[in-house]
């Protein structure tokens, strides 16, 4: 299959992929975005990636976010907002920044650690049979927590509702 054949089914897969998770222009472009960032990936950046294994994480990471943000809008307008607010087109620190950091900083930085390889690294050092007793502890306070947060959260109705 040819080049060009091969990334105009990659295009209207991603695409389809898009608009089968909602009715509206957002998720179409979400789904094109994939498109273009993974034909980048594959035709261009195939070879680079793989030695540079720090910056790879980093760069997965920065454009997961930007498909967040596209995903969740409700229209395009708000997601273009929302990429500009990412990027610094409003004041850094507001009243509102400050609220969602009291009350998400300590989920914010538990994340960060737990995206380290620090977790790892501490529990190769314990004992088998103290990990065998509080894993299951850690993992059932785990779900409970995020369950709790989920809960507390505002009203969220399921995403193919808004199809």
């Amino acid at each position: 299959m040819s080049s060009v054949r091969w990334v105009f089914n990659f295009f209207v897969v991603w695409m389809l992929t898009g608009l089968w998770h909602g009715a509206a222009w957002n998720f179409v472009l979400w789904g094109l975005y994939f498109a273009i960032m993974l034909a980048v990936e594959r035709l261009l950046l195939s070879r680079i990636l793989p030695k540079l294994r720090g910056f790879s994480h980093v760069y997965v990471l920065f454009f997961i976010l930007i498909s967040f943000i596209i995903f969740d809008a409700p229209d395009l307008a708000s997601a273009g907002r929302n990429l500009l607010h990412l990027f610094g087109g409003v004041p850094f620190i507001t009243a509102e920044t400050l609220y969602h950091l009291k009350n998400y900083g300590m989920i914010l930085v538990l994340a960060v650690i737990g995206a380290t390889p620090l977790v790892k690294t501490l529990t190769k050092r314990l004992p088998a049979r103290f990990l065998a007793i509080a894993e299951p502890i850690v993992t059932t306070a785990l779900l409970l927590l995020s369950t709790a947060y989920l809960v507390d959260g505002s009203f969220n109705p399921f995403l193919y509702f808004r199809f």
